[in-house]
């Protein structure tokens, strides 16, 4: 599975690269670069393990998830109106300080903290999207805006990721079975997300064509 994963991150980075060759980066609300920057992550792991099979080497996550927080904050700050804006705003920096600052965040590590929170600010974020669109509904239907399916990719990954990560220590000690098959599960549910993300992608260029006649 994390070779069908990683062939459609491939492939959804792809169709990313062709619409900013069409169109420009603001046209897909510069995903392309968060993309690009998933699927060097991914790339640089593929050869840390490829050298050494059990290194132990992980600083590229914590990059990544911090990388991650400050593009989807930056993603839909251009999507909330103002009143949203700032209350989101106060909601991340609370949690960004709970996380660097306070030492005692779940009874993590630093990377830990990272990696619960990264899924953390994910569901507060789409959460909140979905509230202003619904709040504020417009004459189109919702499965035509992108951020609809790049929000759903968000918050289904995040929930997921939640169940597996957090209770990871009692898996590995009472059902390390269990443990793997949430390890493969991650990987079907990665394809589902890079899956939604394409859809997305796919609306964005429709909203480019219509905006380019």
């Amino acid at each position: 599975m994390n070779t069908i994963y990683e062939i459609i991150l491939l492939l959804t980075l792809l169709k990313s690269i062709v619409l900013v060759r069409k169109y420009n980066l603001s046209s897909q609300n510069y995903l392309v670069i968060y993309l690009l920057v998933t699927f060097l992550v991914e790339v640089f792991s593929w050869i840390v393990l490829l050298i050494d099979k059990d290194s132990q080497w992980s600083f590229q996550y914590n990059f990544y998830c911090v990388f991650c927080i400050v593009f989807f904050w930056y993603y839909y700050s251009s999507l909330f109106d103002t009143s949203l804006k700032k209350k989101a705003n106060i909601l991340s920096v609370l949690l960004l300080i709970g996380v660097l600052v306070f030492p005692n965040f779940l009874g993590e590590n630093l990377e830990s903290k990272l990696i619960i929170a990264l899924p953390l600010f994910y569901i507060l974020y789409s959460m909140l999207w979905f509230y202003q669109k619904i709040a504020f509904p417009s004459k189109d239907k919702i499965t035509d805006d992108p951020n609809f399916w790049i929000s759903t990719a968000l918050l289904f990954w995040s929930c997921f990721f939640i169940f597996r990560v957090i209770p990871r220590h009692f898996f590995d000690s009472r059902d390390k079975v269990f443990l793997i098959l949430l390890r493969e599960l991650l990987y079907i549910i990665n394809c589902i997300m890079y899956l939604l993300f394409f859809k997305g992608l796919l609306k964005y260029e429709r909203i480019a064509k219509i905006q380019n006649q």
